[in-house]
């Protein structure tokens, strides 16, 4: 029972030395560690097409780990040079990075953001911490193929003496979809919404109107082609017809169906400018009068 007692004594007197190791264990210094939120700053689904800016908000906290007060100024810096957006081939994309909480420009172009006398320092009291809101901009006019653009970079907290209180690394990122549109030049009208194209009095042959599918895309793509009367020019609602069929880009179309038409090879953004041909086939023996038809043409990014 002695014995006993003796144990729980020395126990009871460890405790106080122990709280005290703790305590003369707290940092002293400035000590600042960063969440990012996220680690990735991806703009996602981008399309080059939708009249939208490439640009995401994003957050990083600021907090003083050690035992004084910090100051210092969060500067980026570029993980592995040159600047810009990159998926490892092709033109980079730049980008502005900007402190929306100061309205600083804080861009890593020259290899790290530029620290200048009007930047307002971050000051952070012991077990203080504080969000800025940061926004990335990519260039739309640097967009030139579809993929996901990435560079790495790192976020240092740098105080007046040039020291470096503590860091994390983020991704910056652009996300851009396949995409492409189309619309046509040359000889037509427009009339409820629809292009109108007069094929003018019909003879066999080609048909000659002046005409071009323009289709503007990041890659590759396909068009798909529909008749609604199957390859007939219909006098209105009666049963007199004449076949024609069409070709887009020196590309012959069968309208007996729906037809897809794979665009011009090649890799990256592309302007593309297509003829259309009208060729009309047997006219003889036709009633006299006005023959129509209605074509859709889609286009699809790959």
């Amino acid at each position: 029972m002695l014995r006993a007692s003796l144990l729980l004594a020395a126990t009871l007197m460890a405790a106080p030395a122990f709280a005290q190791s703790a305590n003369s264990a707290r940092p002293t210094d400035c000590m600042v560690r960063m969440n990012a939120a996220p680690t990735s700053w991806m703009i996602s689904g981008y399309d080059p097409y939708g009249g939208s800016l490439p640009e995401g908000t994003f957050s990083v906290t600021y907090i003083n780990d050690g035992g004084s007060e910090c100051r210092f100024a969060p500067l980026f810096d570029l993980s592995q040079p040159p600047f810009g957006l990159s998926k490892g081939t092709g033109k980079r994309i730049g980008y502005a990075l900007v402190n929306l909480t100061d309205s600083q420009d804080v861009t890593p172009r020259a290899g790290r953001s530029l620290r200048t006398p009007s930047q307002r320092e971050l000051v952070l009291a012991p077990n203080e911490s504080k969000t800025l809101l940061y926004k990335l901009v990519a260039n739309p006019e640097d967009v030139r193929d579809s993929g996901t653009f990435t560079q790495d970079v790192s976020i240092e907290a740098q105080d007046r003496s040039f020291r470096s209180l503590g860091g994390t690394q983020v991704v910056l990122g652009l996300e851009v979809l396949p995409s492409a549109r189309m619309g046509l030049s040359g000889a037509y009208s427009m009339s409820d919404g629809h292009a109108v194209v007069d094929l003018g009095d019909l003879r066999t042959g080609v048909a000659p109107v002046p005409l071009q599918l323009r289709v503007s895309s990041t890659g590759q793509y396909d068009l798909q082609v529909t008749s609604a009367n199957s390859g007939k020019l219909r006098l209105g609602a009666s049963d007199w017809t004449v076949p024609y069929t069409i070709a887009v880009g020196g590309t012959a179309v069968n309208l007996a169906g729906t037809s897809r038409l794979s665009g011009p090879t090649g890799n990256g953004y592309r302007r593309d400018s297509l003829p259309i041909q009208f060729i009309i086939g047997d006219v003889s023996d036709r009633r006299a009068g006005t023959y129509s038809d209605v074509i859709s043409i889609s286009v699809t990014a790959r």
